[in-house]
């Protein structure tokens, strides 16, 4: 009975800490504003990308961002009948310049700064490679496509040409 309470007590001040410092995180750095950056929902243009066997929504897609838009490309993740945003790019004219999320804290690779594919805030050999920073996706329906073709074929079934990353 002891060790369940220790345990019990440990878990809620372990989540308590957590809490803090993701309220801590985002009084430091606030969430970004500007298209995208408030979508809480995926539109259903949105792509697809598949991470643990959960589908995650990104939008706009990699492929729809010009060197005009300015916002944010969010990533968004299913969570209890609900989406939740994993994360937001940041970007600026085309140029991806920072990744936001909710856990955010200052010295973690969140913290990386970025202008024209170079690492301008941050340890370059801990911030994420610029090249990844917009998330590449598939189409929608995808991911349910896939997940069929494996079922029958296996896992070397052959990608439909509709289903590309981009």
């Amino acid at each position: 009975m002891k060790t369940r309470l220790t345990l019990t007590a440990s878990v809620v001040v372990t989540s308590v800490c957590l809490m803090m410092s993701a309220v801590l995180a985002n009084a430091t750095t606030p969430r970004p504003t500007g298209p995208n950056c408030n979508l809480m929902t995926p539109p259903a243009t949105a792509g697809e990308e598949m991470n643990h066997g959960i589908t995650l929504r990104v939008f706009p897609r990699a492929k729809d961002i010009d060197a005009a838009y300015t916002g944010c490309q969010a990533v968004l993740a299913p969570v209890e009948g609900k989406w939740e945003v994993v994360s937001l790019t940041v970007i600026e004219k085309g140029d991806p310049v920072r990744i936001w999320s909710a856990h955010d804290t200052e010295g973690s690779s969140l913290s990386c700064r970025f202008r024209k594919g170079k690492v301008v805030k941050g340890n370059p050999d801990a911030c994420p490679a610029p090249q990844f920073l917009l998330m590449k996706s598939l189409a929608p329906g995808c991911v349910q496509t896939f997940r069929e073709a494996i079922a029958k074929q296996g896992l070397g079934a052959p990608r439909p040409a509709e289903c590309e990353y981009n």
